[in-house]
């Protein structure tokens, strides 16, 4: 069976928001698994008239052969802690719509309201974000992420963050982290205290 695949873009009033860098993780995706790519555009108009107002997600699933369009509304979930949860074989290079591996980690969080998965002994991402650590000395993003995400190319290219490498044992050196996908940034502050981190072992 043929992998599907999944963008999540951002609309807010209307406006469509970072759509180059979706564009070209989606071609990116298709020519590494295909060989081919699909046309795709999405403009202003083509948004149903309800879902011009407000914060609005648009979710597109797609394959060499179909592509499918929706929106809903967007609220934000509330995260107050993580589960830190190993796994050194995960592998979320591409943005599968498939998500099973995530949801086997997920089950593992008790009673925390989401993960941060550490591979090899290395930081990488939560079941639905990247992350962003702050310090003294600045903003960030650990360079063993599991998915490039499309926020995170972008601050790294406005050098709001910088990548560095974050192993488990130095989450202490920070004191808070962000979580950043293309429905939210550093702008929107939804971030963690360290503390809040459920570590069982290093």
């Amino acid at each position: 069976m043929k992998p599907s695949f999944s963008e999540v873009i951002k609309i807010c009033n209307g406006k469509i928001f970072n759509l180059p860098a979706h564009i070209e993780r989606m071609n990116s995706t298709l020519q590494s698994f295909f060989g081919s790519t699909i046309p795709f555009s999405l403009k202003d108009e083509d948004i149903p008239l309800e879902f011009r107002e407000g914060l609005v997600k648009c979710r597109i699933v797609y394959s060499l052969e179909n592509l499918e369009i929706e929106y809903s509304h967007y609220t934000f979930r509330e995260i107050n802690s993580l589960k830190i949860i190993h796994d050194n074989s995960i592998d979320y290079s591409f943005k599968y719509a498939e998500r099973t591996a995530f949801e086997k980690l997920m089950a593992q969080k008790e009673n925390c309201d989401d993960i941060l998965v550490v591979k090899n002994g290395f930081v990488t991402d939560t079941s639905f974000t990247n992350v962003v650590f702050e310090s003294d000395k600045g903003l960030f993003t650990p360079s063993t992420y599991l998915l490039p995400g499309t926020k995170r190319q972008t601050l790294l290219k406005e050098r709001v963050i910088k990548e560095k490498v974050i192993r488990i044992e130095d989450i202490e050196d920070y004191r808070k982290l962000y979580l950043i996908n293309a429905m939210m940034g550093i702008e929107g502050n939804i971030s963690i205290p360290i503390s809040s981190l459920k570590i069982d072992s290093l």
